[in-house]
């Protein structure tokens, strides 16, 4: 777990390791960050940026022919699926007091301006596939069977307080601790420490939304 304190430090660190990288050398999910403070309210800082994505649907298997010519659908094939319409999305990390740990909050939005529904959020290239399995989906969350809070539900940005989807911080503390165990070997001073625990955390989210 970490401590507003060191929640802010380690953002400071990623955003002043990552801000003059080339892009060989730094992943998507650690680019492109921006550290934000309250306006009036010292301790309410947060990690913002900007992202990309394409909405996504799924199209029949469709034969084609040897002269380019549709000859029928494949009912028995698995559905091809397809990207189509830019989206737009807002994103922001920010630091949970009630689990002590970093959360993701972030908004999307059609071309036109209009937000995404759940189902087109969920379709999007935001989220990994596969993450509907074993998942219950209302009009407002994603709740994961068997599990005691929703892995997608909608709340207001802590700072700021615009609405906006996010994703349940609770099981991210035992996740990141589990692959920081050989990586605090050889981190040799604080911020190091904190550092590491930060793109742990990120590699834990990468496990459900790409952080493009």
């Amino acid at each position: 777990m970490l401590t507003r304190p060191q929640f802010d430090r380690a953002c400071k660190l990623l955003v002043q390791e990552y801000e003059s990288s080339r892009p060989s050398f730094a992943t998507n999910a650690l680019r492109g960050w921006l550290w934000t403070e309250h306006p009036s309210v010292s301790s309410l800082g947060y990690l913002s940026r900007n992202s990309n994505y394409l909405s996504r649907h799924m199209e029949p298997f469709i034969h084609i022919d040897s002269n380019d010519n549709y000859t029928e659908i494949d009912e028995a094939a698995a559905p091809i699926c397809i990207d189509t319409e830019a989206l737009t999305s807002q994103q922001y990390v920010v630091y949970s007091a009630t689990f002590q740990v970093p959360c993701f909050y972030f908004t999307m939005y059609h071309s036109n301006g209009a937000p995404l529904s759940i189902n087109e959020l969920l379709s999007s290239t935001l989220f990994r596939p596969g993450i509907l399995q074993d998942a219950d989906t209302t009009t407002f969350a994603l709740t994961r069977r068997n599990t005691a809070f929703p892995l997608l539900s909608q709340g207001d940005h802590p700072t700021t307080g615009k609405p906006c989807w996010f994703l349940h911080p609770c099981e991210t503390t035992i996740a990141v601790e589990e692959l920081l165990k050989e990586v605090e070997k050889v981190a040799d001073n604080e911020d190091a420490k904190l550092l590491s625990w930060l793109k742990m955390w990120f590699v834990v989210l990468g496990s459900i939304i790409d952080v493009a």
